[in-house]
């Protein structure tokens, strides 16, 4: 994801409505008796659809760049020379952690960059996060699984006169602004797009000769067959203007005239979807280990079976390793873990509040999102009253602050505690440089901005 210049809005020139972009050519028929999932698909059905269609996505990218698709006790996952994939498992308790084992010793072995786990809801096994996060995993973000019956294909949208949407198979383009786009990841689409039976389409999106946007269709077929969109982005200077709608919709007119009943995706902006009448299935969950983790000495055996007593909420098992987690100093509960958490961040975000119980009786450190995130609200209030400096204390890999993930999370509870603090509304992110109402104007928290709007008139006159 790349947001760019978020606070910038791009006026709507002269449109016209999204149907009348034709493609350049109708696609090719598939071969005669191509499945799809059939229209009316029930949630569940649509749910795992779309696990098979990231699955097969994976595992056709980590081909088509040189690398391996591999199979551990029944998980899929995927290896390329930057990163491992694990693609949804469903794992038995007793399998579990030998299966985990053998795939993270390979994250070490082959000497990636990266590795992610992803995951339906609920799990499996129910305790899947802290085993990961015991083994080096960091939460991520939670997948919005969003799906289209394409029988109800919305029409009527607006979109520039000029705008030109075609397939383009080279997709060798000259920008470095649009989202999900790069030459080294255009090569591998290049790749797919000559695999035989041919399942991936690269659209692009034109205005004025200069492209603006771009998205993907990865069809399966089968009995859980659909049209799986993706890396859907426009160019900071031209958005707002429809183009996001008509490049999403693009594909979704392809798969239909190929036959597919339904189009998933895992949307990042829930509100332009849901225009196109894409409806929400729930979320996922993602972790991911990071080349920090990978630098270092992987987890002892001890430190797993801490890590996974935290997550599990097992104080039983946390008093029994009291003598060998805990040194003198009571404090050093607040050092990170493998993944880079604490065991209270570990806590909060697994909802454990026995373990941040135990942790905080033990001398850990309590910051306002693990309280708020184990239901201690009054106790959120509290510590921001006592400590209003908590508001602008930075964490995880991109440096943000309690504000910037309430505004992810879209909690206009939690975004309205913590201007009581009076937060430093000019701190940004280090990875997309953005200020906490950067990030609500990019997710369309339309009453988060006019919380944070109020907030800053509100200072200025005093």
């Amino acid at each position: 994801m790349k947001i760019g210049d978020w606070e910038k809005r791009s006026e709507m020139h002269e449109a016209s409505e999204i149907e009348s972009h034709s493609l350049a050519a109708a696609p090719e028929p598939l071969p005669a008796g191509t499945r799809f999932l059939p229209g009316g698909a029930t949630s569940a059905q649509l749910v795992q659809a779309a696990a098979a269609n990231h699955t097969e996505w994976f595992a056709a990218g980590s081909l088509a760049s040189g690398g391996d698709v591999c199979r551990t006790n029944g998980v899929t996952w995927t290896a390329t020379h930057r990163e491992i994939t694990i693609a949804f498992p469903r794992l038995s308790k007793a399998m579990a952690s030998r299966t985990l084992d053998e795939i993270v010793a390979e994250c070490y072995r082959r000497k990636i960059q990266s590795a992610s786990c992803w995951s339906l809801a609920p799990t499996r096994p129910s305790d899947l996060g802290a085993r990961v996060a015991a083994r080096g995993f960091e939460w991520g973000w939670r997948p919005h699984w969003m799906a289209l019956d394409l029988r109800h294909l919305r029409a009527g949208l607006a979109v520039p006169d000029d705008l030109q949407i075609e397939v383009d198979d080279a997709c060798d383009w000259d920008v470095d602004d649009l989202p999900y786009y790069n030459r080294e990841g255009a090569a591998f689409l290049r790749v797919l797009a000559r695999a035989h039976p041919r399942r991936m389409w690269h659209f692009g999106a034109w205005l004025d000769g200069r492209i603006v946007g771009h998205s993907v269709l990865y069809l399966t077929t089968g009995r859980f067959g659909v049209a799986g969109i993706y890396n859907v982005g426009v160019v900071p200077s031209a958005r707002n203007r429809g183009i996001g709608k008509a490049i999403s919709l693009a594909p979704c007119r392809f798969a239909q005239a190929l036959g597919c009943h339904h189009a998933l995706l895992n949307s990042a902006a829930d509100p332009l979807y849901r225009q196109l009448g894409f409806e929400s299935l729930g979320y996922g969950q993602t972790w991911w280990m990071h080349a920090p983790t990978l630098d270092a000495p992987p987890p002892t055996a001890a430190q797993i079976a801490f890590a996974e007593a935290v997550g599990r909420g097992d104080v039983t098992t946390l008093d029994a390793l009291a003598p060998h987690s805990i040194s003198e100093d009571a404090k050093a509960l607040d050092a990170a873990l493998s993944n880079g958490m604490t065991p209270m961040e570990l806590a909060a975000k697994a909802r454990k509040p026995a373990s941040a119980t135990w942790l905080a009786a033990h001398g850990a450190s309590l910051e306002i999102l693990h309280a708020w995130d184990l239901g201690w609200k009054a106790r959120a209030r509290r510590l921001l009253a006592v400590s209003p400096e908590l508001a602008n204390r930075r964490a995880g890999n991109w440096q943000i602050t309690p504000l910037h993930e309430a505004i992810w999370r879209d909690d206009v509870a939690l975004v309205r505690l913590l201007l009581t603090a009076d937060p430093d509304l000019e701190i940004r992110d280090t990875q997309f440089h953005s200020t906490p109402l950067g990030w609500a104007h990019h997710f369309q928290r339309t009453e988060i901005i006019t919380l944070l709007e109020r907030h800053q008139a509100s200072r200025k006159r005093d």
